[in-house]
């Protein structure tokens, strides 16, 4: 009889978790400094050895916190032992979790795509397994619904059938048995028959059900406390552990023998590591602080910048364009619209005698637009208008204030208005914050009339952005006046 190759292979795979929530820069500052071989963590795993050859079905048995997913994640990559090492011949597919490698709103069909792509496998190969994975599954009539509508039951069978028709060469099912109908659970243990009687798939499966792992596998891994009890043919296995389940004395193995009460631990930190990494989260903390002052200031910068490649006529310009964009959007005839109301109820507005939509109204009547079938729109339009002339009017006179302070300052004490203003830029922020917040009301004006007329409240979105790009270009052109 031939010899079947060996295609997994665990030699004294150990893996630790930390046991506190060290997510607080406190912690984690504390954390790297901390001394002693228990730092905060206990061994999932410690010293974990075997080997499987192609074809076999191996059953991983042990009572909760026993170790079984966490070798099953360590098998498939998803965790890095501390020491030892996994070395494993061809492709793995992994079913810890229902849901996992799928997208809640993409269609059942999608997601097939999406999880045989995730696999390595081509969409010709797909084509040509979509049909049998769906039947199987029993989804054909849900094949359309998005993923996130599915049952915990309907999404198990659909990623057993895409986990045993794709042919990995090993595949991992992590409780896979504890969930779907009776006829979903004789279907899956028919197919995972069909794969040991293959001989070219090799399968780990985690369950508590006995009878199911005697019947399914071939070779059983009793683990207890994240140690080995025994590795080897599945009947004498689970007869032992039935022993133990019923008695609560575990067998004193050669296996648990070899276990060590503190294996090594080749991911533990080392000064240099320490040193490195006290470095890294110190470049972290140094970036956020800057990215986040860039962020802050990112409009007032970008209008520095522009106020210094272009002329005022050029900005002005391509802010109106901005502008313009706003009244094409809210498909606002404006051909007819007297500006100096805007320009003279400035004043009025800033002292709160009048509102903004008491002024775009006063334009429309002017206008005699007042009936038309948009007016609603119009209207925001004219509002909007009316809060760039005040903007315009508060940095007008914040500008003028600025240059009298300036000049009152001791000669020399700073190199130009253009500084000081700089220095003193909060004031530019709080009228910015106040001209934002009297278009977000606008917005919600908007928002509310697009709800009402059925139309696609991006809409909004698409004025908000063009507010924004015509204010960056209103703020460099009152940089110029600051040079």
């Amino acid at each position: 009889m031939e010899e079947r190759k060996t295609v997994l292979t665990l030699d004294n795979v150990s893996v630790q978790y930390r046991k506190n929530n060290a997510t607080s820069a406190a912690e984690i500052i504390k954390n790297l400094f901390k001394k002693g071989k228990n730092s905060g963590g206990f061994w999932a795993l410690r010293n974990l050895s075997f080997s499987l050859q192609q074809g076999d079905m191996l059953g991983v048995i042990g009572r909760n916190g026993a170790g079984k997913s966490t070798t099953m994640k360590a098998v498939s990559g998803t965790i890095t032992p501390a020491s030892g090492t996994i070395t494993h011949e061809g492709k793995i597919c992994a079913l810890l979790e229902l849901g996992a490698g799928f997208d809640r709103e993409m269609t059942v069909k999608e997601n097939v795509y999406l999880r045989g792509a995730l696999l390595g496998y081509s969409r010709e190969y797909i084509d040509s397994k979509y049909d049998e994975i769906i039947d199987f599954a029993d989804m054909r009539e849900f094949e359309d619904n998005p993923f996130r509508t599915l049952s915990s039951g309907m999404k198990s069978r659909i990623a057993f059938s895409i986990a045993s028709m794709v042919e990995p060469d090993i595949i991992i099912l992590d409780e896979v048995f504890a969930v779907g109908d009776g006829d979903f659970k004789k279907k899956s243990q028919e197919r995972m028959q069909e794969i040991i009687g293959s001989g070219s798939t090799t399968a780990l499966i985690v369950s508590h059900n006995l009878s199911t792992v005697r019947k399914q596998c071939n070779k059983v891994l009793w683990l207890n406390k994240g140690r080995m009890v025994m590795f080897g043919e599945a009947n004498e296995v689970c007869d032992e552990y039935k022993k133990f389940m019923d008695s609560g004395v575990l067998p004193e193995t050669e296996a648990l023998k070899r276990v060590e009460d503190h294996p090594k631990n080749k991911l533990k930190k080392t000064p240099k590591k320490r040193l490195l990494e006290t470095l890294i989260y110190f470049l972290l903390i140094l970036a956020a602080v800057v990215g986040g002052f860039v962020w802050a200031q990112y409009d007032l910068l970008k209008s520095y910048v522009i106020s210094q490649t272009q002329e005022s006529t050029e900005i002005l310009t391509i802010a109106g364009n901005y502008h313009e964009e706003i009244d094409q959007i809210l498909s606002a005839n404006t051909a007819n619209w007297d500006y100096t109301i805007f320009e003279e109820a400035a004043p009025a507005i800033m002292n709160e005698e009048i509102s903004y939509r008491e002024v775009a109204k006063e334009v429309l009547r002017s206008a005699g637009t007042v009936d038309s079938e948009s007016y609603r729109l119009t209207l925001a339009a004219a509002e909007i208008e009316a809060v760039k002339n005040v903007h315009m009017a508060r940095l007008d006179a914040l500008v003028a204030e600025m240059r009298a302070d300036f000049e009152a300052q001791p000669q020399g004490k700073y190199r130009s208005l253009m500084v000081y203003s700089y220095l003193h830029c909060d004031r530019f922020y709080e009228l910015e914050e106040a001209c934002d917040d009297d278009m977000q009301n606008v917005i919600e004006e908007i928002r509310t009339e697009l709800r009402k007329s059925g139309l696609p409240e991006d809409i909004a979105d698409q004025v908000w952005n063009a507010y924004k790009s015509e204010k960056v270009y209103l703020l460099a052109y009152y940089c110029v006046q600051l040079r």
